[in-house]
């Protein structure tokens, strides 16, 4: 009786672990996070602060790039010198990333004048990024950095959505992982434009 007891047991509290871990992959992936009042540390929430030189490592190794456009044409980063650059990482399957490109595309078209340019780098398949291109138009040039962009320096992203906005001087101004919205990307883009 102990066996079929310990047993049983065993499988409720699989069904409930299963339970539980699929209502949060819900949450997460379907409604777009946790529900409200949940508390996750700080330091969960944002990435650990590079020092200015790394930082500043992670730039130039950005500029130094040369990655194909959806067409298949090679777009070097240095063209974009002397501008104030918003770099994005992005992929068709994140739904931060997606969330934030008519907020980039709305930006750019309002900056451009003034000497700023967005660029998105998709870590994703050509047709995937293609595909999402038709349905969802966008305003700035899109490269392809590859599914697998990992090893190559300028490219190593830990998560997406991942901005690193570079001043006109080609010196580090800010990085976010995690979606950027309008109200914080606009007074920095401001800032930059008067520099």
């Amino acid at each position: 009786m102990n066996q079929q007891r310990a047993l049983w047991v065993a499988v409720v509290a699989g069904v409930l672990t299963v339970a539980t871990v699929a209502l949060l992959a819900y949450r997460v992936l379907v409604l777009g996070g946790l529900p409200p009042g949940d508390t996750i540390p700080d330091s969960l929430r944002s990435p650990p602060q590079l020092s200015p030189e790394a930082a500043q490592a992670e730039v130039d190794a950005i500029m130094t790039l040369t990655l194909d456009d959806l067409d298949g044409r090679p777009q070097a980063m240095a063209q974009w010198q002397g501008k104030v650059l918003v770099v994005n990482y992005w992929a068709s399957w994140c739904k931060p990333c997606v969330e934030e490109m008519p907020v980039f595309s709305r930006l750019y078209s309002r900056y451009a004048a003034q000497g700023v340019q967005f660029v998105g780098i998709g870590i994703d398949e050509v047709d995937n990024l293609r595909s999402f291109v038709k349905a969802t138009p966008v305003s700035y040039p899109l490269l392809l950095g590859g599914k697998n962009a990992g090893e190559t320096p300028g490219l190593q992203v830990k998560a997406l959505p991942y901005t690193v906005v570079i001043g006109r001087d080609g010196r580090f101004a800010s990085s976010r992982l995690g979606r950027l919205d309008e109200a914080t990307l606009e007074p920095m883009l401001k800032e930059l434009i008067g520099k």
